[in-house]
């Protein structure tokens, strides 16, 4: 696989705040087409690396690259216009716009980048851009029936849904998804799941999921990475990771196993 091929690349990246050390000696690979996952206990480290990966945190040690081109120095909007895309915890949506509207700024703002005269005085084009790239999005998540509803009306799932519709219209090449199923029921988890592949297979993107939900990332991932206290512990397939002695004791709290 070439560094093109690999989409995301992380190799030995360190956090630092002040003296304490969050993130140590993790490498990573989230390429195209596959949903990898991110897996840790509670204070892992998980958005911390999230955090340096979208260039809202400096890494103190290591390298990230997207598509073979080192993007540490980059900007968080330089990293988005090069094609990496993500969402937060904390759901940020416009309750007084509706979903479309929501949906459509993904795009809308990848258009403008950093220019701030593009966000008021857009390029001819770029308004059909936005609303098609919306459109394709809302089928994309199952949306198309909320379109001109408020933001403010939906439900917690519904919620979630656009705010993963706006990532994906914003045509990004690789999506770093964080805790996206958080306060979901468990069918709207699986109905969620079934997105995230359609996603993936229809779009051909790439997606880097932290979540605690396991039996949607036993479900959906195809390969596993797994951090505990900031540094990685094991990684390899679903099935591996479930029978891991290492996982296992790092999430259940018994004694420490010794890694290889």
């Amino acid at each position: 696989m070439s560094p093109e091929q690999a989409g995301l690349v992380v190799d030995g990246i360190e956090v630092r705040y002040g003296g304490l050390v969050a993130v140590q000696g993790v490498s990573l690979t989230a390429p195209e087409g596959r949903i990898t996952g991110l897996i840790g206990p509670n204070g892992a480290g998980k958005t911390t690396i999230f955090n340096a990966l979208s260039g809202l945190v400096a890494p103190f040690a290591g390298s990230v690259a997207l598509f073979g081109a080192d993007i540490i120095r980059l900007s968080p909007a330089a990293r988005a216009q090069r094609g990496l895309g993500r969402t937060f915890q904390r759901m940020e949506l416009f309750d007084s716009l509706t979903v479309f509207d929501n949906v459509a700024l993904g795009r809308e703002a990848g258009l403008a980048g950093r220019n701030p005269l593009r966000h008021l005085i857009g390029r001819p084009g770029d308004r059909d851009a936005a609303q098609q790239a919306a459109q394709e999005a809302l089928r994309l998540c199952g949306l198309d029936d909320l379109a001109g509803r408020r933001a403010g009306s939906l439900s917690t799932g519904q919620r979630r849904l656009v705010e993963l519709a706006r990532t994906v219209a914003g045509d990004f090449r690789i999506l770093l998804l964080d805790e996206p199923s958080s306060g979901l029921d468990a069918a709207e988890t699986k109905r969620f799941g079934e997105i995230l592949r359609r996603i993936v297979t229809d779009t051909g993107a790439g997606i880097l999921l932290v979540e605690h939900d396991m039996a949607l990332v036993m479900e959906v991932c195809q390969y596993l990475y797994v951090i505990d206290f900031g540094r990685p512990i094991f990684e390899g397939t679903p099935s591996e990771v479930a029978g891991s002695d290492i996982v296992r004791a790092a999430y259940l709290g018994t004694e420490a196993v010794e890694v290889a």
